[in-house]
């Protein structure tokens, strides 16, 4: 619907007060991650130089878990595109405010004879946009809202694969270190098996076993700095660095298991149990992925509200013209009306309808997937615990004490070479062992923590693994 010029002024107005703000999208999310994560939007500002001054000082000394995740969270360039997406929400929340712009309108008409040629011109404005400026705005409000939450939820998923990443590394080059131990001493064993041959106190088939289980040991060395490798490489991605960047020296190692857990109450006897409900409770209260959900749904019923308006008025086209003929200047009013006798919006209204089952299903399937996620992260960590205190407390001293042992009664020439360098093989694989069941547990930790945070995991993808295994790949780079 149009109307005549003494509203061009207000489009005009209304048009110059709008802008779009990168900077105010950043502070939204901000806002919706609190303290759960920072945020650093680069927007190719004098900001940019003052991450990169930030990543290079973290990088100077051995990397920790927060500094990678700190540096992923500067620097990860797929995370910046992530943030792109709500900057296109929000110059389409602005453009949502905006009034059509004015038309402007000009004819002149001559005498075939020649003479003073007849002018006329007009202007006009979609009036009735007023009317839908509330309802525009409030559909594009629910939809920047989705992609806000989306986005948010987008940060602490990279923050949780970066830190799971880092586990990863420091287990795998564990793992590495021990499997070169395994190595040493299946080559010690066949050394000496090599010499009782040759002095003929062995049969050959144990010098062809030992030499077995030697090369055995080698094959499987190289696939250990393989997964050492991979596992590097998976971190870097995760924090975008590349080049000289990428020689980063991993710090310290993996913290053992604490004795108490922060989220479990102590029933008694025995490990302390996790209360499922209470977790459930508050991963529904802090899911990012459900506010998204909800927020979708509403940006449906609002559009579904907008379409049954527009289904109702007619499309109505007001203006005026001023022409001048023969000399003088003539002014008047013209309208048209497109009525709605055929096309009355019901195929889209019908199209909403469907769009928002769709939503409230889709919210109720992650309020599903919330809940269920709860009780597999908590059985998760439950057992994850369970396997590594049993590393801690129990196994690897027993294989560290029969180690011992065993070198003290082969000082006494009480037992062989061979046994002595068995048992120590045994105290490495577990060592090796104990590498991925701590590895487990910490990323059990962060996944728990992060769902209580408000990210809600993908379970898809061979995402669940077995505590005290070697986990699949979460690659945070893709």
């Amino acid at each position: 619907m149009r109307r005549v010029l003494p509203l061009a002024a207000l489009a005009l107005l209304a048009s110059g007060c709008a802008s779009v703000r990168p900077e105010a999208a950043a502070d939204d999310l901000r806002a919706t991650l609190a303290d759960r994560a920072p945020v650093t939007w680069r927007t190719q500002s004098a900001a940019d130089a003052e991450a990169d001054r930030a990543i290079d000082a973290l990088l100077r000394d051995s990397l920790s878990a927060d500094a990678a995740v700190q540096i992923a969270l500067l620097n990860n360039p797929r995370l910046q595109a992530t943030y792109e997406d709500l900057g296109v929400a929000q110059a389409a929340l602005v453009q949502a405010g905006l009034l059509s712009n004015p038309v402007f309108g000009g004819r002149a008409i001559w005498d075939l004879d020649g003479g003073t040629p007849d002018l006329g011109f007009n202007v006009a404005l979609e009036f009735l946009d007023v009317l839908w400026l509330p309802l525009r705005k409030r559909v594009a409000r629910s939809e920047y809202d989705a992609v806000r939450f989306r986005v948010a939820e987008a940060v602490l998923d990279h923050a949780v694969r970066t830190r799971s990443a880092y586990t990863r590394a420091q287990a795998d080059r564990l793992r590495l270190q021990m499997q070169a131990r395994i190595v040493a001493n299946a080559e010690a064993a066949y050394t000496a098996s090599l010499l009782l041959r040759e002095a003929g106190t062995i049969p050959a088939a144990d010098l062809l076993a030992e030499q077995a289980r030697y090369e055995a040991a080698r094959l499987d060395l190289v696939r250990a700095e393989q997964v050492a490798l991979e596992s590097r490489e998976a971190l870097l991605r995760a924090m975008g660095l590349t080049g000289q960047r990428g020689a980063i020296r991993l710090g310290g190692r993996l913290p053992p298991v604490p004795e108490t857990e922060p989220l479990a109450d102590a029933l008694g006897e025995g490990e302390p149990q996790l209360d499922v409900a209470e977790i459930e409770r508050q991963s529904l209260a802090a899911s990012l992925a459900l506010q998204a959900a909800r927020a979708r749904a509403e940006a449906v019923a609002h559009r579904l509200g907008l379409a049954d308006v527009e289904a109702v008025l007619p499309e109505l086209e007001i203006g005026g013209e001023v022409e001048r003929e023969e000399g003088e200047w003539r002014a008047g009013p013209e309208a048209e009306v497109t009525l709605p006798l055929f096309d009355q919006g019901q195929a889209r209204r019908a199209a909403l309808r469907a769009e928002l089952r769709r939503a409230r299903a889709e919210y109720a399937a992650v309020a599903v997937d919330v809940r269920s996620a709860a009780r597999v992260l908590s059985a998760r960590l439950a057992s994850s615990r369970r396997i590594a205190l049993q590393y801690q407390r129990v196994l690897l001293g027993l294989r560290t004490e029969l180690s011992a042992q065993l070198l003290r009664q082969y000082n006494a020439m009480q037992v062989g070479v061979f046994a002595l360098l068995q048992s120590q093989e045994l105290e490495a694989e577990a060592a090796r062992d104990y590498a991925d069941a701590l590895a487990a547990y910490w990323d059990a930790r962060t996944d728990i923590d992060a769902l209580l945070a408000g990210r809600l995991p993908d379970f898809g993808a061979g995402a669940m693994s077995t505590p005290g295994s070697a986990a699949p790949s979460r690659d945070p780079g893709h």
